[in-house]
């Protein structure tokens, strides 16, 4: 079946309104839910812990390195189980990026910026392609995930597509890291300088692209 165009198009109000109102309804369930596994299975509350802490480390242009957290919970908890945790917080977080990337690009200004943006207009010809495609070898590969993020939400992309996406790239990766975290077994130590050089990397790197463009 062939998937449909992408129209690059502003979000009606009706659609933002939408998606806000679905970033709120994702929060409240992750966190009912958090709270409730954690009650009834207190032995998986740091397998909660890594769920909740997904969420923010995929929201956004996030700092928070996702990669070590995984690894440590994979030295306690079964790597499907990991890799189901990650995904799931990283679809309440792409529900929540709709709302909140969705209402900056459509600022007036910033969305000017892009339109007359010669590289954006070349980014959009080529997502518009094979988005669903793009998107999921993007959450399968290590590569930077949030441009195509990015496209995808300025171009009002069906998000329950992008959520599929997501889940068939994510759920393999995170599974292959969690496993491979089960056998290496790294120390607490490690990951923790891991988790803060990998943090201290990504602020750089955004403050060079601020300082470059400001």
């Amino acid at each position: 079946m062939t998937e449909p165009a992408v129209a690059f198009t502003l979000p009606q109000i009706t659609d933002r309104r939408r998606y806000r109102t679905a970033a709120i309804a994702a929060a409240s369930l992750m966190l009912i839910g958090s709270a409730i596994v954690a009650i009834a299975w207190p032995a998986g509350r740091e397998l909660v812990g890594y769920a909740l802490y997904a969420v923010p480390a995929h929201l956004l242009i996030s700092v928070l390195a996702n990669e070590p957290v995984l690894l440590a919970a994979a030295k306690i908890y079964p790597p499907a189980l990991v890799a189901i945790a990650g995904t799931i917080g990283c679809l309440v977080a792409i529900v929540m990026d709709y709302a909140l990337i969705g209402w900056l690009v459509n600022q007036r200004l910033i969305r000017r910026e892009l339109d007359d943006s010669a590289w954006f207009r070349w980014s959009q010809k080529v997502f518009a392609r094979a988005p669903f495609l793009l998107v999921l070898v993007s959450a399968l590969l290590p590569v930077p995930f949030y441009p195509v993020k990015i496209l995808a939400i300025a171009s009002d992309y069906s998000v329950s597509r992008f959520g599929l996406a997501l889940v068939l790239g994510r759920l393999p990766r995170f599974y292959l890291l969690a496993l491979a975290g089960q056998k290496v077994q790294a120390p607490k130590s490690a990951l923790l300088s891991a988790t803060i050089g990998l943090g201290a990397i990504a602020i750089w790197g955004l403050w060079r692209t601020w300082r470059r463009n400001r």
